[in-house]
């Protein structure tokens, strides 16, 4: 038993390093055959949930099932919660994503660890639940969930947990469009991950001052000891080599407690910064990234002017009349998939996403970063999103509606800001914008329709054909033009 119990603490300080895994599993599985041959029910435990902790660390969660169940009979045998097993189980089918069969272990640890009082593994199990419901598009379960466990970890002084259900609250907000929330959660996440910090750093000082004492005190203690015994019988000699014997097994056991503390908090702070980074890319999906670091440095956002910017307007035809025609489940489809391929599009041109309302997405060139080339930039983009409706509505993939679309272009001065205090985003305002959408209700499918501010930046490197004008507010006429580039004129 002693010697699988020592595999067992080597491994557990390997496992603790992430950069030698292969070591730990060796340790761990070193360690079954010592315990099943005493049938040792509590080491075989120990092992087999290690082993599998450390494939799901490995990202092998087919590899860490036969451990992990063997694991959840030992508990079971031995009258332990199951609830850790479970929790783990539940997290290797999340990662394979099984979430019927993850949904099923999460809710079997939930109702052990309520049965059992087990905080910390009810936290955890709410948490799989909540990970589960935002694998499956589900934010308002997945918000159920988070809230269920963040209840659990604050009132049991659970900072890691705390963290986790913050963050995942955050995704579970940006989901359902609820960007307030999002952000406000974003920011109980940063102050949960400073606590979490300073808690640490306290523990380990508090560690190393009381082992500190611990090794002066034995030191002593064994001075004391070997001059007694000096005196006695060889048999007492015996009784002293065997204390101090076991008086330096505790102080190894002690020392690596602490070594495994030191490898806990390293990891755990590269885990912290990873799940930062995470927290940040919801806040870059929500708002641009220098209004995003205006706002997390100074809590708020100022309205700019911006003198020349491009916006860009599109919508499809008779999109009305065809959405009665499809199922809920067929329109959602499609139209996610014109727009996610629009997002890419102006990614790779430097547009920003301002909005999509219904069936209409509107962007613009030269915001938040002024650029002198946004008109061009805004014209490619259209060109390609316009080519990519024209190929799809030739060989239109399964269950895909082939839309047709109009596009349509203005340049000139914006208001850009933040405002309101529910579900907030980032907008701009002014003429430009009304013009821009004047334009594209008046393009015709497949075309791209430009004002004369926007022809007049381009008319010197592009094709165009005057096509009249039409009236906006205030009885004022606009001058229109038809983009007439092939896209191969300007890729």
């Amino acid at each position: 038993m002693r010697i699988g119990t020592a595999y067992v603490n080597i491994g557990t300080v390997y496992k603790n390093d992430e950069l030698t895994y292969d070591p730990a599993i060796e340790y761990y599985q070193k360690s079954v055959p010592y315990f099943e041959e005493i049938n040792y029910s509590m080491g075989l435990a120990a092992a087999n949930v290690n082993l599998g902790e450390l494939y799901l660390e490995l990202e092998k969660p087919e590899s860490s099932l036969p451990y992990l169940n063997d694991a959840l009979d030992h508990f079971r045998e031995l009258g332990f919660d199951p609830a850790t097993p479970l929790n783990f189980i539940g997290a290797a089918y999340l990662k394979m994503e099984d979430f019927a069969n993850a949904e099923e272990f999460y809710k079997q640890a939930l109702a052990s660890s309520v049965e059992k009082s087990t905080k910390f593994e009810e936290a955890e199990a709410y948490l799989g639940l909540g990970n589960v419901a935002l694998q499956q598009q589900n934010p308002a379960l997945a918000v159920s969930s988070f809230i269920s466990g963040l209840e659990v970890a604050q009132n049991e002084g659970l900072l890691q947990q705390t963290r986790d259900a913050y963050l995942g609250l955050s995704e579970a907000y940006a989901l359902q469009n609820d960007y307030q929330n999002a952000y406000e959660t974003y920011q109980r996440l940063n102050a949960a991950e400073d606590s979490l910090r300073n808690n640490e750093h306290a523990t380990v000082l508090s560690q190393l001052r009381s082992i500190t004492h611990s090794r002066e005190r034995t030191y002593e203690n064994q001075k004391i000891q070997y001059e007694l015994e000096r005196s006695l019988e060889k048999e007492k000699e015996e009784q002293a080599r065997l204390l101090l014997f076991i008086g330096l097994g505790v102080f190894v056991l002690i020392s690596l407690g602490l070594l495994n503390r030191f490898m806990f908090i390293r990891k755990a702070r590269n885990r912290i910064a990873e799940e930062k980074d995470r927290s940040d890319e919801i806040l870059l999906n929500i708002l641009p990234e220098e209004t995003a670091d205006e706002l997390k440095k100074n809590g708020s956002i100022k309205a700019k002017q911006f003198n020349e910017i491009t916006v860009l307007f599109t919508d499809f035809k008779g999109f009305s009349l065809i959405a009665e025609q499809l199922s809920p489940e067929q329109l959602v489809e499609s139209v996610d998939y014109y727009f996610r391929y629009f997002d890419t599009i102006i990614e790779k041109y430097g547009l920003e996403k301002i909005k999509t309302i219904g069936d209409a997405y509107m962007c613009a060139a030269g915001i938040p970063r002024p650029s002198e080339t946004h008109a061009e930039d805004a014209l490619k983009a259209a060109i390609d999103m316009r080519d990519f409706v024209e190929k799809t509505k030739e060989n239109p993939p399964k269950n895909i509606y082939p839309f047709e679309v109009r596009v349509g272009l203005n340049s000139g001065p914006v208001v850009a800001g933040v405002v309101g205090t529910k579900k907030f985003a980032y907008d701009i305002w002014g003429s430009t914008v009304n013009f821009a959408a004047r334009m594209e209700s008046k393009s015709e499918p497949g075309r791209i329709n430009v004002s004369e501010s926007t022809y007049n930046l381009l008319k010197d490197k592009y094709d165009f054909t005057y096509r009249g004008e039409v009236e906006v507010k205030n009885g004022q006429l606009l001058k229109m033009y038809f983009a007439e580039v092939e896209y191969e004129q300007i890729a």
